[in-house]
């Protein structure tokens, strides 16, 4: 009996080393961390973390358990067992009092425990836990990106007798990064996130037109935690304006600045408003069909454009996306079309002031 438990535990043994030799290899040179999820809170900040190190080789799997205390000593042998158990180079756990959540990362390997404080207040989908939340992620990345170059975060651990984890020659502890320890965790909240792309259509309620105006949308920039800058261009579709007697052709491109910021991020979604401004250029051309009407020369027409929009993003993947915009632009200097008819002007459109504006893009996160 005793010599069959004994090869039912070799046997489980073996199971485990292919078993990570196995996953290893399907991860193709990536390496573990573990997290201890004891609350729906940790992993919805397990999530926040994945979505922020998805570019790193690091597989981050999800332990449901209870929650790490107890003694420093106590806390780290269960770390390394953790670590032992699932072959794991680091170990991730959060521990959260009030607005004060303390985030842990441990490499048993080297022995260094990084323990960072951070503010989360509110529940989870709430605005303000979704910040905290994002400032403690990009924190963990960080750790993760110490550890992949072979330069943990933290302190060494000093333990008071062999474990079960293989020791290494002690190091120095290494420094936090100034970007890290000079600024409050709150602050990390303008940390710039990522370049963005955006290519699309949209439909532009002008008043030449009574279809609409359309044309093209593409736009890039920056995307910061509390705002979003781009750059914006807008090239519409050559118009046709015939009435009977004349026909016009309009075309019409826009570019500037647009500046907006978020109202509420949950989950995939970002709903935000801001303002924009730039310059509208009318390219106009007139054609007549009867003797008596002068048609207008070819020219060019520079107009000021500015006003509100408002946005709605659905980020179905960690690089793509789709956005819809509403906007309401106000035109200064917008032509006046017409023709002249025995020497007398004849207009025939101008336009409205305030035009709607509708767009749908896809955005690109690289």
């Amino acid at each position: 009996m005793a010599s069959g438990v004994v090869l039912i535990r070799l046997g489980l043994v073996a199971a485990l080393c292919l078993g990570g030799e196995a996953r290893a290899a399907d991860r193709g040179g990536s390496w573990l961390a573990v997290a201890r999820v004891a609350s729906e809170e940790d992993g919805a900040l397990l999530e926040r973390v994945r979505g922020q190190s998805s570019d790193l080789p690091v597989e981050l799997r999800a332990m449901p358990g209870p929650s790490m205390e107890g003694s420093p000593q106590a806390q780290w042998r269960s770390v390394v067992e953790l670590a032992d158990v699932h072959q794991a180079r680091a170990v991730l756990w959060f521990q959260r009092s009030g607005s004060e959540l303390r985030v842990h990362f441990a490499e048993p390997g080297s022995r260094h425990l990084f323990v960072r404080t951070a503010r989360l207040e509110g529940q989870p989908g709430a605005l303000e836990w979704s910040a905290g939340a994002e400032a403690v992620a990009l924190v963990v990345r960080s750790a993760l990106r110490a550890v992949e170059a072979g330069t943990p975060l933290g302190e060494v651990v000093e333990v008071a007798a062999p474990l079960s984890a293989p020791a290494t020659p002690e190091r120095e502890p290494t420094p936090m990064p100034p970007e890290l320890w000079a600024v409050p965790p709150a602050a990390l909240d303008s940390v710039p996130l990522r370049w963005e792309v955006m290519v699309g259509g949209m439909m532009t309620l002008d008043g030449y037109e009574r279809s609409g105006h359309r044309g093209l949308l593409l736009a890039s920039g920056w995307e910061f935690r509390r705002v979003r800058l781009r750059l914006q261009v807008l090239a519409g579709l050559e118009a046709k304006l015939p009435d009977g007697r004349t026909d016009v052709k309009l075309e019409q491109y826009a570019g500037g600045l647009w500046v907006d910021t978020p109202l509420l991020e949950v989950g995939s979604l970002r709903w935000g408003v801001g303002a924009g401004v730039g310059l509208l250029i009318f390219g106009r051309s007139t054609e007549s069909y009867f003797l008596g009407i002068e048609a207008a020369k070819p020219r060019f027409i520079p107009a000021l454009l500015a006003g509100p929009d408002t946005s709605l993003r659905w980020r179905f993947s960690q690089w793509m996306g789709v956005e819809a915009t509403v906007a309401a632009d106000g035109v200064l200097g917008r032509p006046r079309l017409g023709y002249s008819e025995d020497g007398n002007f004849v207009p025939r459109n101008e336009g409205w002031a305030v035009r709607p504006r509708f767009a749908l893009a896809l955005v690109l996160l690289p």
